[in-house]
Order: structure tokens, then C-alpha cells, then sequence
């Protein structure tokens, strides 16, 4: 076992799988993994948190379609948003910020060979390995972020309309597509667009060797192998509302194949841990529009039994398909169409009263769902962050939420250990144009069980 510990101390995804069925079992009973998600509502602990920086600034207007935005955005104002959801969220767990794990793992030699040969092979340009290598961490973790300009040094690069041979990464703050926790176990994601691909490649390697992130390995390892159109998978569209029940979005992101390989991957989990109860998962077939990319941009949880949700989407004459699965310990499966995601929670045991993003006009519901008005994210059972949607906190006070902002919490923090469901409003106007909400921007590594 020592010498397991010393050859894979490096790696907590090899040290996992280099332990014997009672070893696992052992770890999993002595609870030593340092990560675990098994609810959306959960007293948060840990979680990961990307600040914007330059990457932001390389946008312009004729990329910015390409990189996934709806436009330019203004940097300084993003910047103070963000800071406001940093500040929040420090008072109530320990944040890990991206570029200073990445850069404390570009220390490990093995990871830093992994992820520049990973990078460089998909962006095609591996002949920067050797000057990439002679960086320090931290100046390898910047130009990671804000990536290489394409040198014209031949006919070819002076012609081509390509500006970067190492593309930047102004998505990295949302950070909430590119990994997941699940469980013990971390889902490394595919993403759908190949400008995002190195971010996920990235939150995999500090997962992989971060000592703080050590859990019972991976869920699903779908960032690396062949690229596959019909096999990508997002954090947006998974939501685990127990450890018996996720609900997944069917999206332009998350594709029918990869829910499948999901499934097969939670039933061998877990088997893995001598959980013999069945388990459900409900999938919603997403509309193909550019307001609900993801799952969490029409759903997601505020309380033990309220939600927040696009009404057209979710109840309304428009709404989604969803089917349920239900799965046996032996890997049965059962599949069946319910009425809308309200009734199919009910049919699996869960109530959910749902508050409408947008309040009960259909002209204010559109206006701030595509400002991600129903994209909040808890830090405790009916303790929301969210941004600042009118409508959609007035339904919320309805709801019996009592709204601060952000800027009062930071003044005074005992605001937050109020007992009565409180969301916290944090300025949003900048950051919503890049096209997420809070908890689009938030990736939880570790929370309390409710």
C-alpha cells in the first residue's frame, strides 16, 4: 500500500485506480475524500471560482460570436461583478481560484508534460512545447489563459486568417461547464464548442493532482479521447438534487449519447460503493435557442422544496419534454415520458414549488431568463446568490426570500446567518452579457449533505 501511495502520489485519479475493491471500500468508509456534491442546496465548503482577466480584453467584435459571447464586453464592469460573487462567497466557504491551483500544479513535472501535450495537440501547435516548457508556473498559467499569437514567420501562417496559434480563454470564468463533482467523483466534461476544449483539459489536470481535490476518482473521463460530435457533456445541465436523483439537460451542450455513458458510469460507481438503492435521473429535452444553452438557464434550486423557473420552459404550453429513468442496482433501466420536470420530480418524491424568473408577465419572463434570471446558485438550503432581476425578485419575495445585495452582506456579514431564506443580489448587468448567471460562474467542490 505504501508503495501504491508513494508510485501514484502524484496523480489522485491513478492512486484511486491503483487500489484493491477493500482499499476503495476502506477510503470510502474512513470518508478521506476531500470532495463531494450530493445536493444542489448543501452548506457549501469548497468551491472554484476563475476572476476574469486580459483573456477577457482579447475579444473584439468579429471573434466574439466564435467565442461563445453575444457581444464585447466591458472589462472593469465584468471585473467588479465578479468580485462582488468572490467577496460573497469567501464569507461562507474557502474559494479556489483556477490560475492559483493551476499554478501550484504546473509545479508537478508530470502534470505540466500531461497538459501542455494535451493542449498543444488539440490546438495544433506543437512546436510551442519547448518555449511553453521554459515558463515559469505562473507565466505558463497566463499564457495558457490568454493564449499565443500566430507568429507570420512562413507563407503559410502570413496567409492564414487564423489570429492565435494558442487560442485565449475568456469563457474560463464560467466556470461551472467545464468539470463537475458528483458524488465523490468528478465528471472531466466534453465540451460542445472546441474553443473551450483547453479549459476543460485544464480543471482536469488541477483534479488530478491538486492535493486538496482527492477524492474517489473520476465519474466520467470524458474530456479526453477522440472527439466525438454526438458525445459532449456540461456542468450547466447537471443538477444533483440527491445522491438518488439528477436531472439532466438534453441541449446543444449535452448530448443523448453522453447521458447514456453517465448512467452506465454512476451505476459502476455506485456498485463501487456498495450502494444497493436504485437511483432515478430525469432528462429535459432542451429547446435549440441561445437562451437555454444549459439546463440551470430555465431551472434551478433555491430551497428544500422551491425552484426557480422559466415558466414557458417548464409548465407552460412550450414545455420541455422529460423523460425518467429509473435504474435498478443490476442496471435495468426503465425509461418513461413524463408531463413536465414538476410532475416527473413528484413521480420520484421530490416537491418542488416553483417561483417564476420574470415574475407572471410572459414579456418580463422573456427579458430576464435571457439575462440568466433563473440562474441562481445556492450556498445553503434557501441561501441564493443571484443578480439583481426585478421581477424575478419580487416573485421571489413572494416566496417568502427576504433580498440584500451583495454590497450590504460584504458590510455586514452576520446578514447571512439569518434564519429565514435570504437571496443575496450581486450586480450582474456585464456579466450576464457574456451569457451566464452565478451559478453559471461557480463550480462547488465540496458541500454538506442536507
Amino acid at each position: 500500500m505504501k508503495e501504491e501511495q508513494n508510485e501514484f502520489r502524484g496523480s489522485n485519479f491513478r492512486f484511486w485506480d491503483s487500489l484493491s475493491e477493500n482499499e476503495k471500500a476502506e477510503q470510502i468508509m474512513k470518508s478521506k475524500s476531500k470532495i463531494g456534491v450530493h445536493s444542489e442546496i448543501g452548506k457549501l465548503r469548497k468551491v472554484f471560482l476563475h476572476s476574469p482577466g486580459q483573456e477577457v480584453e482579447l475579444m473584439t467584435p468579429r471573434n466574439a460570436s466564435e467565442l461563445l459571447y453575444n457581444d464585447i464586453i466591458y472589462y472593469k464592469n465584468i471585473v467588479a461583478g465578479h468580485a462582488q460573487l468572490k467577496s460573497v462567497l469567501s464569507l461562507v466557504s474557502t474559494v479556489l481560484e483556477v490560475s492559483e491551483c493551476l499554478e501550484e500544479v504546473l509545479e508537478i513535472s508530470q502534470a505540466r508534460e500531461q497538459l501542455l501535450d494535451q493542449i498543444l495537440a488539440f490546438q495544433g501547435c506543437p512546436e510551442l512545447k519547448t518555449e511553453l516548457q521554459s515558463f515559469s508556473s505562473s507565466d505558463l498559467v497566463q499564457t495558457l489563459l490568454t493564449g499565443v499569437t500566430l507568429k507570420r514567420n512562413s507563407l503559410e501562417s502570413w496567409l492564414s486568417s487564423k489570429t492565435f496559434s494558442l487560442v485565449p480563454l475568456p469563457n474560463m470564468y464560467f466556470m461551472r461547464d467545464t468539470s463537475m463533482v458528483v458524488g465523490n467523483r468528478v465528471i472531466a466534461s466534453r465540451m460542445a464548442s472546441s474553443v473551450r476544449y483547453a479549459e476543460s483539459l485544464i480543471m482536469r489536470t488541477i483534479y488530478e493532482y491538486h492535493p486538496e481535490l482527492k477524492g474517489h476518482g473520476l465519474l466520467l473521463d470524458a474530456a479526453y479521447g477522440e472527439v466525438d460530435p454526438k458525445f459532449t457533456i456540461e456542468g450547466g445541465d447537471i443538477l444533483v438534487i440527491s445522491e438518488d436523483l439528477l436531472l439532466v439537460g438534453i441541449s446543444e451542450r449535452t448530448t443523448p449519447k453522453a447521458v447514456d455513458a453517465l448512467v452506465n458510469a454512476l451505476i459502476r460507481a455506485r456498485a463501487e460503493d456498495g450502494n444497493q438503492e436504485p437511483f432515478n435521473v430525469l432528462c429535459v429535452i432542451l429547446p435549440r435557442e441561445r437562451s437555454t444553452i444549459h439546463l440551470d438557464m430555465i431551472f434551478t434550486v433555491a430551497n428544500k422544496e422551491q425552484a426557480v423557473v422559466y415558466s414557458p420552459y417548464v409548465l407552460g404550453r412550450e414545455r420541455a419534454r422529460v423523460v425518467r429513468i429509473r435504474v435498478k442496482p443490476d442496471g435495468d433501466k426503465k425509461f418513461k415520458e413524463v408531463e413536465d420536470l414538476i410532475l416527473g420530480l413528484r413521480s420520484v418524491g421530490v416537491r418542488m414549488d416553483p417561483i417564476p424568473c420574470g415574475g407572471d408577465e410572459p414579456l418580463h419572463q422573456q427579458r430576464e431568463q435571457w439575462n440568466s434570471g433563473a440562474n441562481l446558485f445556492s450556498f445553503a438550503p434557501g441561501k441564493v446568490i443571484s443578480y439583481i432581476h426585478e421581477h424575478t425578485l419580487r416573485a421571489c419575495e413572494s416566496a417568502g426570500f427576504k433580498i440584500m445585495s451583495a454590497k450590504d452582506v460584504i458590510k455586514h456579514p452576520t446578514l447571512l446567518q439569518s434564519n429565514y431564506p435570504l437571496i443575496v443580489t450581486v450586480e450582474g448587468s456585464e456579466l450576464s452579457r457574456g451569457g451566464g448567471g452565478p451559478r453559471c460562474m461557480t463550480c462547488p467542490v465540496l458541500r454538506d449533505s442536507v
